[in-house]
């Protein structure tokens, strides 16, 4: 025989345990769902290139002109490396790994309102069956609020791999050879959309600034905080609630 407060007991539990799981779905998708869409698809079928390397090219060259630093990022591993070097206005460094590198994108192609970009004098040498080093020239017009109206061009060289997931830069060196920012070059206060700039002036390494680096790597772990602090809410929503009617079945 039931206990007369025992359905009583789990429909009040019934709200709070449903407010349990939309919170802990919404999170789950905030956090892991994605805001990252990749902007192309790879496939490999095996070990032997089915996708032509040009066309992956072309396809990151359009990821500049979107300013789609999510997109940009999914060409890259954990072990890649990028070195700016060259005229390029403080921010030359070595950025290794997606997390560097994604900020490297983040606080540079991101930051503009405007981007106008086009590769010249592509060619390509093989290395291996795998493994293809290609070289173009990016001619490159933005415009950012900060620094005003910027113009590049850029010496690229690549190195891709070929993977289980496609291609993949193992390497890649950006070479300035020319760099114009009329609001840079005016010399106005060096409180860039690109931080690196400023830090650079002042003798300091521009790798990844920690003013950046901060907002960067903080907002997943704020954000996970948040939705711990509202499951936490709801958590003792439901002891109180089940509290509540256990009292209520001894007291009859």
């Amino acid at each position: 025989m039931s206990r007369p407060g025992s359905r009583h007991g789990v429909s009040k539990l019934a709200v709070p345990i449903g407010l349990v799981v939309v919170v802990a779905v919404a999170g789950a998708y905030l956090l892991l769902g994605g805001a990252r869409t990749p902007s192309t698809t790879q496939t490999s079928s095996g070990s032997t290139p089915t996708v032509p390397l040009q066309t992956v090219v072309d396809q990151l060259v359009n990821d500049i002109n979107q300013r789609n630093v999510d997109g940009l990022t999914t060409f890259y591993t954990r072990g890649s490396v990028v070195h700016w070097s060259g005229n390029t206005g403080g921010l030359s460094g070595l950025y290794t790994g997606t997390d560097d590198i994604r900020l490297m994108y983040a606080t540079t192609v991101g930051k503009t309102t405007q981007m106008s970009v086009n590769s010249t004098g592509y060619a390509e040498k093989a290395l291996g069956p795998t493994d293809i080093n290609a070289t173009f020239v990016l001619n490159m017009k933005a415009k950012s609020p900060t620094v005003g109206d910027l113009n590049a061009t850029i010496d690229v060289t690549q190195e891709w791999k070929w993977g289980s997931s496609g291609w993949a830069i193992s390497r890649e060196n950006w070479a300035y050879t020319g760099f114009s920012a009329s609001l840079f070059n005016a010399q106005y206060p060096p409180a860039t959309t690109f931080p690196q700039w400023a830090y650079s002036l002042k003798g300091g390494n521009p790798d990844l600034v920690s003013e950046k680096s901060f907002e960067w790597h903080a907002g997943p772990f704020l954000a996970a905080g948040l939705y711990g602090f509202l499951f936490g809410v709801v958590a003792l929503a439901a002891v109180r609630m089940l509290s509540g009617g256990r009292k209520g079945w001894t007291g009859r």
